[in-house]
């Protein structure tokens, strides 16, 4: 108080540096909160992808010898699926197998726009799914990525081999198309063709893709009869047009079934294979232990779909899962919806930080000169206090404390100017961030082993529009922000009386006061 035109500077350049800090961390917190808005709306399911390109990068092809198989691996099976949802966070879980079979009297919805072309003489590709779970609904009715519009789901006897037919869920837009309702019976199959004597460069192609399925090239027609029992509807996006949109045309042509019936398709498959090669006097140059072992079943891989108990154990579960899956497979989530924000918020994260350390260093250089200046002048009032046997260590903090309340006054109020002038201009950043990235990627979410692994389950990959990304954007002061920030300024303000408290002990009294 006696000095109070110096008392105001110090206060003033506390507020002013605090405010750049108060700003930095505010980002820091705002970064921390929206990440944690967007994984609690999340949908906590995951599943497991297969990274070809790390196989890929694994090969030393300068050492892979002839006869060697550079891409076998090992599949995900149905055993390995049940030690992963035996984990703790997992809440239930069901696994699928894929299978592609063909039609010459049904046809795939397309959408208005007809995304979906198909060669004359070359019959419609249906993709059906399959599932086991006979403890709840399939996740995809469960989760609501498709709704039931007429029939039912699946009952747990259907979940078993039966008889020669099964059932089925179609959407209405492909019952629609093929005139089909509940009750409705339909064939689909596959091929195995007669094998093709290879070349001498081991090629076994000699006709076109149409050609293929003329009846003198076909060997065998394998397949199963299906009853519709539920017809279901994809809800639409409300941003999106509902007839071009690929991911939605794509689930409006899935077809639903038991696991069972395309294991035993895929093992009829099987033995066609080995009939068809066996009547042929030429080896098959793609020979596989199946191909070359009757007793021997084809190993089918699956894709397993896991509902968590709560968004906030996908990282947990992350960790404990990666143990078991076998090599170059990943955990996947939905966390790629909100890859846009998250790239802007790394940039934004990375900016934040620089000021962060610019602002302290400048707080902590600043603030020692200043104080050292401050007690230069004050030489003499503390070499009389030393010559009449004060302490150092009591002088010391008397300085520390007639910083310390200076400083957090000045702290106290950038704490809230700080969060104002952040919220603003980090807002602002980010919006122009998200918007100039989504021009720049027009053509829609990147391929990638996640991405395409959620397709393959049939939930698809949507991103967030800027708004949707910019509504989960938080800035708000929470309690471990401001806790954070008192620290980080306290803590600064503190240790740039480093050097002034050397100052003051190296004082001699009987030097100052001669």
């Amino acid at each position: 108080m006696r000095r109070p035109g110096k008392t105001i500077i110090l206060l003033l350049l506390v507020f002013i540096l605090g405010t750049v800090i108060a700003g930095a961390i505010s980002v820091e917190g705002a970064i921390t909160n929206t990440d944690a808005n967007l994984r609690r709306n999340m949908q906590p399911i995951v599943t497991v992808a297969f990274d070809w390109e790390a196989l890929q990068n694994s090969i030393d092809w300068d050492n892979v010898e002839e006869g060697d198989d550079p891409w076998s691996r090992e599949f995900l099976t149905p055993a390995i699926v049940r030690e992963i949802g035996a984990l703790p966070q997992v809440n239930f879980y069901d696994y699928a197998i894929q299978m592609w079979l063909n039609s010459f009297e049904l046809e795939e919805f397309a959408g208005e726009s007809g995304m979906i072309h198909r060669e004359e003489g070359v019959p419609a590709s249906m993709r059906l799914r399959g599932t086991s779970n006979a403890e709840a609904e399939m996740v995809q009715l469960e989760q609501g990525i498709i709704n039931l519009v007429a029939g039912r789901g699946f009952e747990a006897s259907e979940l078993t081999p039966g008889d020669d037919r099964s059932v089925a869920l179609v959407s209405q837009e492909f019952a629609n198309l093929n005139n089909l309702s509940l009750n409705s019976t339909f064939e689909i199959y596959n091929f195995v063709f007669v094998p093709e004597e290879p070349d001498e460069h081991g090629n076994t192609w000699g006709v076109s893709w149409a050609e293929q399925f003329a009846d003198d090239n076909i060997h065998a027609q394998i397949g199963m009869v299906f009853e519709v029992v539920g017809i279901y509807e994809v809800p639409v996006d409300p941003d999106a047009d509902p007839n071009n949109n690929w991911e939605r045309i794509d689930s409006l042509n899935f077809i639903y079934t038991p696991n069972w019936a395309l294991e035993d398709i895929a093992q009829r498959m099987v033995e066609a294979e080995l009939e068809a090669w066996d009547a042929v006097d030429f080896e098959n140059p793609f020979a596989s232990p199946a191909q070359s072992d009757d007793d021997e079943e084809r190993e089918i891989e699956v894709t397993p779909i896991f509902v968590l108990e709560d968004p906030a154990y996908i990282e947990e579960f992350r960790e404990a899962a990666a143990e078991i899956i076998p090599e170059f497979h990943m955990i996947a989530d939905l966390s790629s919806a909100f890859d846009g924000i998250a790239s802007s918020m790394e940039t934004l994260q990375n900016i934040a930080n620089w000021v962060l350390y610019v602002s302290v260093g400048a707080t902590l250089l600043i603030l020692s000169l200043l104080i050292t200046l401050f007690l230069r002048d004050r030489r003499y009032e503390m070499g009389v206090y030393l010559a009449l046997g004060e302490k150092k260590g009591r002088i010391v903090a008397q300085i520390l404390l007639e910083v310390v309340v200076t400083s957090l006054v000045g702290i106290t109020f950038s704490v809230f100017i700080g969060n104002i002038i952040s919220d603003t201009v980090s807002t602002g950043m980010l919006r122009a961030q998200i918007v100039s990235q989504q021009n720049d990627n027009f053509h829609g979410m990147i391929w990638t082993p996640e991405t395409d692994a959620f397709r393959q389950i049939g939930i698809p990959m949507t991103t967030m529009t800027p708004d949707e990304m910019m509504a989960a954007f938080d800035v708000s002061l929470g309690f471990q922000t401001i806790v954070l920030f008192y620290a980080v300024g306290l803590g600064s303000v503190v240790a740039s009386t480093i050097i002034p408290v050397i100052y003051v002990v190296t004082l001699k009294p009987k030097k100052v006061l001669m």
